[in-house]
């Protein structure tokens, strides 16, 4: 009896260390951070911050190392087309990658970015090709920014931030951004020998010719496209603008 007794016990410890072997190898599942571990972090939008706890996002281990994913620290509840924003993780010591000229973060980024928790470090998957000054270290604070992008005759893009470019005062009281101030002249420098395709959030999309765009502005508070001429209106009256592409008049 004791030999039977002896081979049952030495199974149930069998078993129970390949349970461990297999439970501890799945280091890429969420795990909270741990009840007593606090990693402020603070989320800035429009004219609003919020502090955050980053130990009360999901935590994924990566490569041994506690992180959170960028994107979860967006409220899509809110930023409900987050394409058409740009993400800008600053360091503590005032850094971020536009400084150097490099365009901020897409939403694509956001969704393959991390910060590792015990350095504060915001880092990227390899996979995005992005160079080393995105890599913030010891990330203080994301802001969130409306942006619209213009793709060039080249198909290059340039990010224009909306809160960073020139405003001037449209009818009612309005402050709007020329449409004109999307096409640097440093780069279009015939700007009459193109049509302009406006594409909105929802892939609705318009034709301007050069003359159309002078009379266009865009609308900060409604989002929205409107035009000092009353002859342009209708379906030309777009809202949230994503992009716009100088293209030739053949294509």
């Amino acid at each position: 009896m004791s030999m039977i007794s002896s081979g049952k016990d030495i199974y149930a410890t069998f078993i129970l260390i390949l349970a461990i072997m297999f439970f501890g190898g799945c280091s890429d599942d969420v795990s909270p951070a741990g009840p007593e571990e606090t990693y402020n972090f603070m989320v800035t939008y429009s004219s609003s911050s919020s502090q955050l706890n980053l130990a009360d996002l999901p935590v994924y281990t990566i490569e041994e190392q506690k992180t959170v994913k960028l994107s979860d620290l967006v409220d899509t509840s809110l930023i409900t087309e987050p394409y058409n924003y740009a993400y800008r993780p600053i360091g503590s010591d005032g850094f971020y990658a536009n400084l150097k000229g490099s365009p901020d973060n897409s939403w694509d980024h956001m969704q393959d970015g991390y910060i590792v928790l015990s350095t504060m470090g915001v880092t990227f998957d390899i996979s995005l090709g992005l160079i080393s000054r995105y890599n913030i270290r010891d990330a203080a604070e994301l802001k969130i920014l409306r942006k619209i992008d213009f793709i060039t005759p080249a198909d290059s893009l340039i990010q224009h931030i909306v809160d960073e470019m020139t405003q001037t005062a449209f009818e009612d009281s309005l402050n709007g951004i020329a449409l004109t101030e999307f096409i640097p002249e440093e780069v279009v420098s015939s700007p009459s020998s193109y049509v302009y395709k406006l594409i909105a959030a929802d892939d609705y999309s318009i034709i301007l010719s050069y003359e159309q765009l002078q009379k266009g502005f865009y609308i900060i508070d409604r989002d929205q496209i409107l035009y000092t001429d009353s002859e342009i209106t209708g379906s030309f009256k777009i809202k949230t603008l994503n992009r716009l592409i100088a293209k030739t008049p053949s294509e």
